[in-house]
């Protein structure tokens, strides 16, 4: 444990190195802010974060690839993959440090919107309990996307290929369940539809908390992780 946390907070602080990790934290929170003053407020209705929500979990599919697509790739291509695995360190303990580092970068990116609540605090009266909900579901979702990266990174010394992959992934699911269903009988379409994350996502963004929801993406990230480390013990072998 003590090594997955040394390995995590490395990851961490080399986010802040350079102005890459500001920069991301920067333009998500001005897309989102964009979002929620014009959306949130507007036509009279009754001010949300539901619009920032929906966004926030579209901005992950590109965020998250670009958080974790150096994680392993730019050892690889360094040369320092073979100095970290000659070190008494394990598989599993070197996947999971990196992706709780790129979990820790992904905290620092949602924090700063915690500001929209203070305005809806100011400006109406806000449902805390949707609120939480649709934050759970952005954290959830973005451990899922983080994992898929993960994979990604181990199995490419490129990070622009690493980043590729894990947004191709993503896009060709959301559209493929999307478009699917259509041509296929129960309970396939039916099953299908399911795997969907938009779908997945939409009870959080309107606060309804579903378990069979937060079991999918916690299923979804461990199928990644796991799948990182069976790839590193095929390249560490």
């Amino acid at each position: 444990m003590n090594r997955t946390l040394a390995i995590a907070g490395r990851e961490l602080r080399a986010y802040f190195l350079t102005p890459g990790g500001y920069i991301i934290i920067a333009l998500f929170l001005l897309i989102t802010g964009g979002v929620f003053v014009f959306a949130g407020f507007g036509s009279g209705e009754v001010a949300s974060m539901r619009t920032v929500f929906g966004l926030g979990t579209w901005l992950l599919t590109f965020v998250a690839p670009a958080i974790t697509m150096r994680l392993f790739a730019e050892e690889f291509r360094l040369g320092t993959f073979e100095a970290l695995m000659t070190s008494p360190v394990r598989e599993i303990e070197v996947v999971l440090g990196k992706f709780l580092g790129a979990t820790g970068m992904l905290i620092a990116i949602l924090a700063p919107t915690l500001i929209y609540v203070i305005a809806l605090e100011v400006y109406g009266r806000p449902d805390y309990g949707e609120i939480a909900c649709g934050y759970l579901g952005l954290m959830l979702a973005g451990t899922a996307y983080l994992a898929c990266g993960t994979l990604a990174s181990t199995l490419t010394n490129s990070q622009t290929v690493a980043f590729l992959m894990a947004l191709f992934f993503w896009l060709v699911l959301g559209i493929g369940t999307k478009l699917l269903p259509q041509h296929l009988e129960d309970p396939w379409s039916r099953i299908v539809f399911l795997l969907d994350p938009d779908v997945r996502l939409r009870d959080f963004t309107i606060g309804l908390l579903d378990t069979a929801n937060v079991v999918f993406f916690l299923t979804v990230a461990a199928f990644f992780l796991v799948a990182a480390v069976f790839s590193l013990n095929v390249r560490r072998s």
